[in-house]
């Protein structure tokens, strides 16, 4: 069986993509949108977006080598 190893390094770049993919995904301020969309960008993204990342993420540690 193979383990997937991730480092703090890959931790954060997975992060960030996934924090800038959200950012691409809204909308911009003011800009019509449906009341489907509007549900979900306040429920959903504006959470997610608003979400403080600490490295690493409460409750998760990297397991040691060896």
């Amino acid at each position: 069986m193979k383990f997937r190893r991730e480092t703090a390094k890959d931790d954060y770049r997975r992060t960030h993509e996934l924090a800038a993919a959200l950012g691409a995904s809204l909308e911009p301020p003011g800009t019509p949108v449906s009341p489907l969309r509007q549900e979900f960008e306040e429920t959903v993204a504006h959470a997610l977006h608003a979400n403080v990342c600490t490295e690493p993420p409460a409750g998760h540690t990297y397991p040691r080598r060896g």
